[in-house]
């Protein structure tokens, strides 16, 4: 018996995924600038980056826009922003800086929700990330505290975790803490408990931009609906879970109404006076406030507060944006959050960091307990592995089930203490000893994974782990010596 045929849904191209995406803002524009809108969407966008203060020196953008031949453009809303032109030299994939985690690749428009929180640098307190993965605003929020203040970094999925934990150890963060839990349980767990939360929300990724993660295609008024539905809770979550005087930043990679203006207008008719709109608090060159009219809706009027960002304004992506402040509590239930007791996960504290001290300033040069202090940190022990572990995160969620937090500091072996990649790399120019400098060629070879013939090991240096630099004094990792070469010891996840 022949099966018939089931029936397909008929594929449209790009170009008419982008058509038909386009119809339902024309509306919200001047005939004028829709046509702008129109001519911009089909121009590419240049990659941009984001540079990693905790590791690039100053001055880092200038000396890679001359080794890699780029022509560079300043993001108007982040000091650390660059539009970057790599059509005649090295693209910004390609380099060693951008493995090691010296810079982010990200599209522009998503520098934008980081910027917006008004805390200062050196008082940068507990900040939640709602909705994290694959982790790029994670990483901004750990820059803008310097790496002082704890950054939880959540996301529902399981699948998602692999990708942020990379993410996070390239950019070499240390006082953050990965979890994995639905955020709409969040708010009622954790409530008035953090400075600031980020919610980046699931959305329909209606920016009218083709990205490798995405393909554009038309969204139904049932999917957006039911998106913001979840939005709206998500956003709830996060204001529960914000102290009082605390601020929530909501943001979406689409245009479409329902999911952006249309759950800021719900929950502020919900909470009232409880949740303000705050001004933004960065300059901007254009127009980019939200709109309060669609169709038959009328959105309440603060929500002309919150940020719109049409492609042809700032040449970026379709994004959308708003600054709230929580005034008063919330009348919300609360409810205890899961618990695990740390002693199960086999990590223990170490209470005497002596002989651990002793072998990194002796071997390396290095002061672990200045880090210790700078940066709050405890030694933890699982096994050989030494870790570092935020100090606010074994005092307020020590028996939270945790997907990691804290840096690796390294393995004990043998009396002695091996520090890791992510350690070096971070803090690659405390370490004074055992180090050695590459040339041009030597770096190349090394920085694709491969072993070096032409550095080997004399006498009592035979077996030792050593900081490789780059000829120009990039830190790229570590090397073993021994007797015929210096062994590649990069991370699989960097080769």
């Amino acid at each position: 018996m022949k099966r018939k045929n089931k029936k397909t849904t008929p594929e449209i191209t790009p170009e008419e995924a982008l058509n038909q995406s386009m119809r339902c803002f024309e509306p919200l524009l001047s005939a004028e600038e829709f046509r702008l809108l129109q001519d911009e969407v089909k121009r590419p966008l240049l990659p941009a980056i984001r540079i990693n203060p905790l590791k690039a020196k100053t001055g880092a953008i200038e000396s890679w826009q001359h080794r890699y031949v780029w022509q560079i453009e300043s993001i108007p809303f982040c000091n650390n922003g660059y539009r970057v032109d790599d059509s005649r030299g090295t693209p910004v994939s390609q380099t060693p800086e951008h493995r090691l985690g010296y810079y982010y690749i990200q599209e522009a428009a998503s520098m934008l929700p980081p910027e917006l929180f008004t805390f200062a640098a050196e008082e940068p307190g507990l900040t939640l990330d709602l909705a994290a993965s694959p982790g790029g605003k994670t990483t901004h929020l750990v820059a803008r505290g310097m790496d002082h203040g704890l950054v939880m970094a959540n996301d529902s999925s399981q699948g998602r975790i692999p990708a942020l934990r990379i993410v996070l150890q390239n950019w070499g963060a240390m006082n953050t803490a990965i979890s994995q839990f639905p955020g709409e349980k969040f708010g009622a767990w954790f409530s008035e408990t953090f400075d600031r939360v980020l919610i980046d929300a699931p959305c329909s990724m209606q920016g009218l931009r083709v990205a490798e993660s995405h393909d554009l295609r038309p969204v139904t008024e049932k999917e957006s609906l039911q998106l913001a539905k979840r939005q709206t809770a998500l956003l709830t979550s996060a204001l529960q879970a914000v102290k009082v005087g605390g601020e929530v930043v909501y943001s979406t990679c689409t245009l479409l109404p329902e999911e952006d203006e249309g759950v800021i207008d719900a929950v502020l008719r919900r909470f009232g006076k409880a949740v303000e709109v705050q001004r933004i608090p960065i300059s901007l060159p254009a127009e980019m406030t939200g709109i309060v009219r669609y169709g038959e809706l009328d959105y309440l009027p603060e929500v002309a507060g919150s940020l719109r960002l049409w492609p042809h304004r700032l040449h970026t992506a379709g994004f959308f944006a708003c600054l709230l402040r929580k005034t008063t509590s919330l009348d919300l239930p609360n409810t205890n959050p899961p618990s695990r007791p740390l002693e199960r996960t086999g990590f223990e504290i170490v209470t005497n960091t002596k002989a651990i001290e002793q072998s990194l300033e002796g071997e390396y040069g290095f002061f672990l307990s200045d880090l210790l202090a700078e940066y709050n940190m405890t030694v933890m022990k699982r096994y050989e592995k030494l870790f570092l572990f935020p100090n606010r995160v074994l005092a307020q969620f020590a028996s939270l089930p945790l997907e990691s937090t804290g840096i690796l500091l390294g393995e004990a072996m043998d009396g002695s203490v091996i520090p890791s990649h992510d350690l070096v790399v971070r803090f690659g120019d405390r370490f004074t000893k055992n180090i050695t400098n590459l040339d041009e060629q030597q770096t190349a070879t090394f920085a694709r994974g491969e072993d070096l013939f032409d550095l080997a090991a004399s006498g009592e240096n035979k077996g030792k782990t050593i900081v490789v630099r780059s000829a120009d004094g990039l830190v790229l990792g570590r090397g073993k010596l021994l007797k015929d070469r210096l062994k590649n010891l990069l991370p699989r996840r960097l080769v």
